[in-house]
């Protein structure tokens, strides 16, 4: 599955369409899509994207806290 994530990222196929056809290569079975988001996120290829990814979830959960501390 690396050498597939390797192509689609070679090809600039973005993380959630990569995420799509990697479902789709599992069988997109009921646990498929969290499956397919794991591979497609832990892939060496996508080094890029999962620090955009963990900076965006970090500016949510910042946003979030400040949101209730003001009450």
């Amino acid at each position: 599955m690396n050498a597939v994530q390797q192509l689609l990222s070679e090809r600039c196929v973005a993380v959630m369409d990569s995420t799509i056809v990697t479902r789709e290569l599992l069988g997109a079975g009921p646990t498929a899509l969290g499956e397919a988001k794991e591979i497609v996120l832990s892939s060496p290829s996508r080094r890029v994207e999962r620090q955009r990814h963990q900076q965006l979830v970090e500016a949510l959960l910042d946003a979030v806290d400040e949101l209730a501390a003001e009450g």
